[in-house]
């Protein structure tokens, strides 16, 4: 007997195929259509500091580049509060669809968790790192007419004159510098904390402190009228702007690396397709030529960084000021 393969039902077939290719499409295509519609509406970028700081200048120029790449408005909305993490909050608790991302810095989105451990409202987990901006290292200055002629000669005299010399700190981020310096160097000085760096200048510049941590921003002005002189740079490696000074790692104090710096950050579960859009737009927006001009004009180096680098240096960071703020002993309220 002959077999016969028994008839198709066309119609159950096609059905079948067709419930198939839609899930098919559900679990991709979908993804990508949403990916291809990035952005659909203006986008905000949270500054969580006033108008006017470095952040914000940062900021601005960053949501002019991203008008011109992405086709849609960016607008900068200062939300300043509680050392930033008012502002932190406002976009962790946002939809994660790109459309609204934190310049957060050093103190939103590393300083704060070791200060403020469990009372921010948000966690390094709360965030996605989608690119840098810029870096500004912190360098120890010295008035212009002070006598020493290097950091060993200041060491030195602090050793001899236990207490009897003064670090103006204008920040808490100077604070800390200036209480690591000392455990590093074995010195004992008075920490003089100031409302803001530029009283903290005016009254080294006056005799009234003898060093202070400041950015090359607040410091450069000073240095080129010669009424200030950097001995080092908390840095990796050498400022550009001033090649002759040494860094901390150079002298000997290996893990004295303390800086002001931005960033962009996402709420978590933003789609890793929008983050590399945002990584690869911003990186465009730091290799500017408006933007290399501005970081020479403030002292800032560019942290044009990949997803990955990014997500490297935001984790060093938290996890050197964990360990810098148990070393120091700072307290905040």
């Amino acid at each position: 007997m002959k077999f016969s393969p028994p008839p198709v039902k066309t119609g159950l077939f096609a059905a079948a195929c067709a419930a198939l290719l839609f899930a098919f499409s559900a679990a991709f295509p979908i993804q990508a259509l949403a990916q291809d519609a990035y952005p659909s509406r203006s986008i905000t970028l949270v500054v969580p500091f006033p108008a006017g700081s470095g952040t914000d200048m940062s900021a601005r120029l960053l949501a002019k580049d991203m008008t011109e790449s992405l086709g849609q408005s960016v607008v900068v909305e200062n939300r300043p509060g509680a050392n930033g993490s008012l502002g932190a909050q406002i976009v962790m608790r946002a939809k994660p669809d790109g459309h609204t991302l934190l310049i957060g810095a050093a103190a939103t989105n590393a300083s704060n968790y070791a200060f403020y451990p469990g009372k921010l409202g948000y966690t390094p987990t709360s965030f996605d790192i989608v690119g840098g901006l810029g870096i500004v290292p912190l360098s120890l200055v010295v008035a212009g007419n002070a006598p020493w002629k290097n950091l060993a000669d200041l060491i030195a005299d602090a050793k001899k004159n236990p207490g009897k010399i003064a670090c103006g700190s204008g920040t808490t981020t100077a604070q800390v510098a200036c209480e690591i310096f000392m455990l590093r160097a074995g010195i004992s000085v008075l920490n003089v904390p100031y409302k803001g760096t530029p009283p903290a200048m005016t009254d080294l510049a006056g005799g009234q402190v003898q060093f202070v941590f400041a950015d090359g921003t607040s410091a450069a002005p000073l240095v080129e009228q010669k009424r200030l002189r950097v001995l080092a740079t908390a840095a990796s490696k050498r400022a550009p702007y001033w090649p002759e000074v040494p860094t901390f790692i150079e002298l000997g104090m290996t893990d004295l690396e303390i800086s002001a710096w931005s960033a962009v950050f996402v709420p978590a579960g933003t789609p890793a397709a929008i983050q590399q859009r945002l990584n690869a737009v911003i990186r465009r927006s730091i290799e500017s030529p408006e933007s290399v001009a501005s970081r020479q004009r403030t002292g800032s180096l560019a942290m044009s960084y990949t997803l990955d680098e990014a997500r490297r240096f935001v984790s060093g960071e938290i996890e050197r000021w964990a360990r810098f703020v148990k070393e120091s002993g700072v307290k905040l309220e």
